[in-house]
């Protein structure tokens, strides 16, 4: 059997000694995409946040374990995580431009965070940037690289968090929420800017959305979460069609459609 990509095996997570993930296990094999949905609340973007060790300083995993290509991403130290972010995990941030410093320009992070991790020119990194640019839409992607994230809008750093976490082409990508400050014609050219990633690279995708139109298009499997519990998860067909759970089909009549426009 094939290594998982991504192996969470019995994870509780808190937060100040408060309990918002718990015994909570999935899997992701390469290049496969996880749709994570659930209300506010629920613990999904804890899920993501836990995967890249980045909880922040009250978060911990407390229990359970996870591993991404074997390696324990929970007992590994900070500069073990670093070289693990960007080429092999990448993620975009529901409020993008609240991780982005204010005082360095959009071109220098980008070129910071991909050299840091790859052997490549600033040509080729601004090629790759100004076509994900043109992907979303976006003319003006030179000016954009050379602003500050404090002169964009909210719309704009998401695209440019979108951009940066796509540039490396990681092994997995997790998007919390990443159209959701984006207009509906945009959300789709980032969906199939991801479902490519996915074609050309192998990419797997773990994407938590409210939008069960995203999951209907995107994702291979289905997590359900529910007050920091996983209520159901398997195949997308077997999840969306043929629910088992009340609130699983609560959800999924709740939650809008993605315009594929």
């Amino acid at each position: 059997m094939t290594q998982p990509l991504l192996d969470m095996q019995h994870v509780d997570i808190s937060y100040g000694g408060k309990p918002v993930v718990q015994d909570l296990s999935l899997q992701m094999a390469p290049g496969e995409i996880l749709g994570i949905v659930g209300e506010s609340g629920s613990g999904k973007s804890t899920v993501l946040k836990a995967a890249m060790g980045l909880l922040e300083n009250s978060g911990a995993v407390t229990r359970g374990d996870i591993y991404y290509k074997g390696q324990n991403v929970t007992d590994s130290r900070e500069n073990e995580l670093r070289k693990l972010r960007g080429p092999e995990m990448g993620m975009i941030f529901q409020n993008t431009g609240a991780s982005m410093c204010p005082i360095r320009t959009i071109e220098d992070q980008l070129y910071e965070s991909v050299l840091e991790h790859e052997k490549i020119s600033r040509k080729e990194i601004k090629e790759r940037a100004l076509k994900l640019f043109e992907t979303m839409r976006l003319t003006d992607g030179e000016r954009i690289l050379k602003s500050y994230p404090f002169e964009l809008s909210g719309g704009m750093n998401q695209r440019v968090g979108i951009m940066m976490a796509m540039v490396p082409n990681p092994r997995l990508l997790l998007a919390d929420e990443p159209t959701s400050a984006l207009d509906v014609t945009v959300q789709a050219q980032v969906v199939k800017e991801m479902m490519k990633m996915r074609e050309l690279y192998g990419t797997a995708i773990a994407i938590v959305t409210h939008n069960i139109g995203v999951v209907e298009y995107m994702a291979d499997k289905v997590a359900v979460m529910y007050q920091g519990k996983l209520v159901e998860y398997g195949r997308k067909e077997d999840v969306i069609r043929h629910p088992r759970e009340p609130y699983t089909r609560k959800l999924i009549g709740a939650v809008p459609r993605l315009d594929r426009g």
